[in-house]
This record gives structure tokens, C-alpha cells and sequence, in this order.
């Protein structure tokens, strides 16, 4: 056998080697699944940031923290169409809404925010919504009018 060429092969397959060890020591960073079901069941309508857009799809940046301070806002979140007739199991449902009052509000969140359970979307999972738009500003005009919640 050529000597080059047998040079040539064990520096190749040291190079290989190197890059397996290289590679294997930079761990593999997985979209944890709450973050991964929001962007594979919301995302599509609310982007990336929960903005929305603009006279279709409401941003929910300023809305999530007054909606689920109450009883009424938290069944509106559950019931919106798209969040009762997701795939998502209610557990699965639960944990996007929660992640997403965490991660998407423009506004503080409360200390004393409780998360959504799935026993709270089962409950109130199976009737969505039919006037969204209406149940929306009803819920959300105290605030608007500064009310206290």
C-alpha cells in the first residue's frame, strides 16, 4: 500500500474522530415541549412574541395577566376556539396557557398568579366560544376603564 495514501486514511479517520468527540461534547438543546407546543398550536396566529395581528388576530401581550386574574377570564382563555379545539391534551393546555401568561405578557405578573390546572380546562374546555370578539372586550373593559379587578 501507498505510504501517503496510508497517511492519508489515518489522518482522515483522526479528523473523523476528533469531530465525533467535538460533537458529542456540545449537548443538544431540545425547545422544552410547553415552548414547542405553543409555537407548533398558537404561534402560527399569535407569533412568535404573542403579538398577533393587527385587526385579524389579538395580541395577547396585554391581555393575558387581566384575563387570568379572573375566574370569567380564565374560562374565556380556555374556551377561545383555538385553545378548546387544539389537539393538545388538557394537561398539555394548561401548561401552554401558563407558559404563555409567564413568557409572552408586556405586563408584570402578579405574585400571586396561580398557574392553570388541567382539571380548570376540563372543566371549562367543552364549550368554546362563539361571540369571541365580544366576550374579549367585555372581559377586558374594566381595565381599560381602570377599574379595579
Amino acid at each position: 500500500m501507498n505510504r501517503g495514501l496510508l497517511c492519508a486514511g489515518l489522518f482522515a479517520a483522526a479528523c473523523a474522530t476528533g469531530a465525533l468527540q467535538v460533537h458529542a461534547a456540545q449537548p443538544l438543546v431540545l425547545t422544552p415541549s410547553v415552548q414547542a407546543n405553543y409555537m407548533l398550536n398558537c404561534m402560527g396566529c399569535h407569533l412568535a412574541d404573542g403579538s398577533g395581528a393587527a385587526g385579524k388576530i389579538p395580541s395577547v401581550r396585554d391581555s393575558l395577566v387581566i384575563l387570568s386574574g379572573s375566574s370569567a377570564g380564565r374560562r374565556y382563555l380556555v374556551q377561545v376556539p383555538g385553545a378548546a379545539q387544539s389537539p393538545l391534551s388538557d394537561l398539555e393546555l394548561a401548561q401552554v396557557l401558563t407558559w404563555m401568561v409567564r413568557n409572552l405578557s408586556a405586563r408584570p405578573v402578579p405574585p400571586d398568579f396561580t398557574d392553570f390546572t388541567a382539571a380548570e380546562v376540563a372543566a371549562n374546555r367543552s364549550s368554546p366560544l362563539v361571540n369571541v370578539r365580544e366576550a374579549r372586550a367585555r372581559l377586558l373593559a374594566p381595565a381599560a376603564d381602570g377599574a379595579p379587578r
